[in-house]
């Protein structure tokens, strides 16, 4: 497994990633920690120094990153349950979600750049 740091969520934040192997194929798995801003401050006094730059280099690493299998930190980020239910009813392919962890990207990297935009409509 490779560490990552993809500080944001908090300092210490680390992205995981591996590969796996299916017969002939190899997999890309990317754990994500947590790209979740929460009720953070970037504007003015920030919740930590560099909680914003921190947020911007992880988005650019996690968006670089090859990924076929989606895991993170909390089970609602890569659709857990519905993807066991998958592998239950038969389905060996359940987790290979690249569009999911393409998607959980884009809606994170969404939020985060809403929130800071609109503490800086905030702040004027």
């Amino acid at each position: 497994m490779i560490a990552h740091l993809t500080p944001g969520h908090t300092k210490g934040c680390t992205t995981w990633t591996t590969k796996i192997r299916d017969g002939k194929k190899i997999y890309d798995v990317v754990f994500v920690g947590s790209q979740s801003v929460l009720d953070y401050k970037f504007v003015g006094q920030e919740s930590y120094p560099g909680i914003t730059s921190d947020f911007e280099r992880s988005f650019a690493l996690l968006n670089h990153l090859p990924c076929d299998i989606f895991l993170a930190s909390h089970g609602s980020f890569f659709h857990f349950v519905k993807k066991h239910e998958g592998l239950l009813r038969g389905d060996a392919n359940a987790f290979i979600d690249p569009d999911g962890y393409k998607t959980y990207l884009r809606e994170s990297e969404h939020e985060f750049r809403n929130k800071v935009a609109q503490q800086k409509t905030a702040q004027k």
